[in-house]
């Protein structure tokens, strides 16, 4: 009986550690590094301005001077609820007329490593080289390349000349910038 008991006590000792081990960790308890865990430390941004001159694939553009502001943050766990920010985008043509200048809200930012993608939604903003394209109310992605303090490359994709953009995707930063610095953090 005693040894029956023992075996018995032995089983429910390992049944006990067991249990204690597989618990999920609650997001109050310590890292692994002794601080507790909290929303706020996982967090990723966007932010900086970028200059760059267009190439030749940009036809009749090329040498035209872009400008590109992005402010952008966000939770990572939770993108589509905390994303925050905003973006400006500035291009004149190599004679000074005005060919698009707007800016809007960023709806959503995906950090991966030194790159990012934040889309948004055009709030005010005009394209008069392009007459009859509606600008404001439309979707934009913005894709950066972080280089460190020269050279970043950005990309974008317009929704108001048709293209779709989807939240949080982009396409690949194509183009190198000419000057300031974009900085991403996650």
């Amino acid at each position: 009986m005693n040894r029956r008991l023992a075996v018995a006590a032995t089983v429910l000792c390992l049944l006990a550690a067991t249990a204690a081990t597989a618990a999920p960790a609650s997001a109050a308890e310590p890292a692994p590094s002794g601080r507790p865990v909290a929303a706020a430390d996982a967090s990723v941004s966007l932010r900086g301005t970028g200059d760059t001159i267009l190439d030749s694939r940009f036809g009749t553009f090329a040498g035209d001077p872009v400008r590109l502001t992005i402010d952008a943050r966000a939770d990572p766990l939770k993108p589509s609820e905390t994303t925050r920010g905003h973006f400006h985008v500035r291009h004149v043509h190599t004679d000074g007329r005005l060919v698009a200048d707007f800016e809007g809200d960023i709806t959503c930012l995906a950090v991966g490593g030194r790159e990012a993608v934040a889309t948004g939604v055009v709030t005010e903003g005009e394209a008069p080289w392009f007459p009859g394209k509606p600008v404001v109310g439309q979707k934009v992605a913005l894709s950066v390349e972080d280089h460190g303090r020269h050279g970043d490359r950005v990309g974008w994709v317009w929704g108001f000349f048709g293209e779709p953009v989807s939240d949080c995707q982009g396409t690949v930063p194509f183009i190198r910038t000419t000057g300031d610095d974009f900085t991403v953090r996650g």
